[in-house]
């Protein structure tokens, strides 16, 4: 009884697993902000507001991890969320994410270049373990956009 109960288990693994990739089924709905806590020249540390649907029939979850990020292809520091993220099944969440960036040397000039443009591409990318129920997959994420950085820094000065 015990084997077939294990080999269910394995099985289902495979098959969620065998499926396509996480990042399909979950769609940013908003972002709705973030409220900085600490910013110096090592350390910046904030809260993110965002609404993610998961259009699955199962819960996820990510356990902390660290991301790297990237304004017009050059690297401006780490991204670490230090705490698990946790999304219902079919089921829209609003979730407040702790996280924390380690910048590179050189990120406020870099930001500053960056905001005088109209688009700016950022990109983020990393190697999170998801997971469903107790089964966790490291998942390759790396997503792009084009963002307009007077929504982010709408009176920044102008020299």
């Amino acid at each position: 009884m015990k084997t077939l109960k294990n080999t269910f288990f394995v099985l289902l693994g495979f098959a969620l697993f065998s499926c396509a990739s996480l990042e399909e089924p979950i769609e940013l709905v908003s972002y709705n902000g973030s409220s900085i806590k600490q910013f110096t020249g090592q350390l910046v540390q904030f809260t993110a507001s965002f609404e993610v649907k998961n259009n699955l029939w199962v819960p996820i979850k990510m356990k902390p991890g660290s991301f790297e990020i990237f304004v017009d292809q050059q690297k401006i520091g780490n991204l670490y969320i230090d705490e698990p993220v946790r999304l219902r099944a079919f089921k829209a969440s609003e979730l407040q994410i702790p996280a924390r960036i380690v910048p590179e040397p050189g990120f406020m000039t870099q930001l500053y270049q960056s905001a005088k443009k109209q688009d700016v591409q950022t990109k983020i990318s990393g190697y999170p373990k998801v997971g469903v129920f107790f089964i966790y997959k490291t998942v390759p994420i790396s997503k792009e956009t084009k963002l307009q950085p007077a929504q982010f820094m709408p009176n920044l000065p102008i020299f």
